[in-house]
C-alpha cells in the first residue's frame, strides 16, 4: 500500500493506493507520525485508489478509529470503490466510521 499525505487546515488527508490489508499499517502509521506535533482534529482517508480490502484491513481500520478517538480526533473514509464500500457495510463499519463519496466538510471535533 502506498500512502500520500497532505494537510488541509487541521485535517490530515491520506490518499491510499493499493490493497488495504495487514501490511497497510506501517505506511499509514508513518504518514500519521510525520504530522505529530501539528494540530490535528480529523483524519480523512481517501479510498478512491484502494483496489481491495480484506478482514485484516477492516481490523486495522477499526483499531485506527479507536486510536484516533482516544486522541480526540475524528476519522472519515471517503470515496471507496463499490466493492470496498460493500465490504465496509457488511462489516457494519458504516455505523461507526463516517463513509461518504465526497470530501467531507472539515470541522472540529466537539
Amino acid at each position: 500500500m502506498l500512502v500520500r499525505a497532505r494537510w488541509e487546515k487541521e485535517t490530515r488527508i491520506l490518499l491510499l493506493s493499493g490493497r488495504f490489508d495487514k501490511f497497510g499499517r506501517v505506511p499509514i502509521e508513518t504518514a500519521l507520525a510525520a504530522g505529530e506535533g501539528r494540530a490535528c482534529n480529523h483524519v480523512v482517508m481517501d479510498f478512491s485508489r484502494v483496489s481491495s480490502m480484506d478482514s485484516a484491513g477492516i481490523g486495522r481500520l477499526l483499531l485506527l478509529y479507536h486510536s484516533l478517538r482516544r486522541k480526540g480526533m475524528a476519522l472519515t473514509v471517503i470515496n471507496p470503490k463499490p466493492s470496498v464500500a460493500t465490504l465496509l457495510d457488511l462489516a457494519n463499519l458504516t455505523t461507526i466510521i463516517p463513509i461518504m463519496q465526497e470530501k467531507p466538510e472539515i470541522r472540529s471535533v466537539a
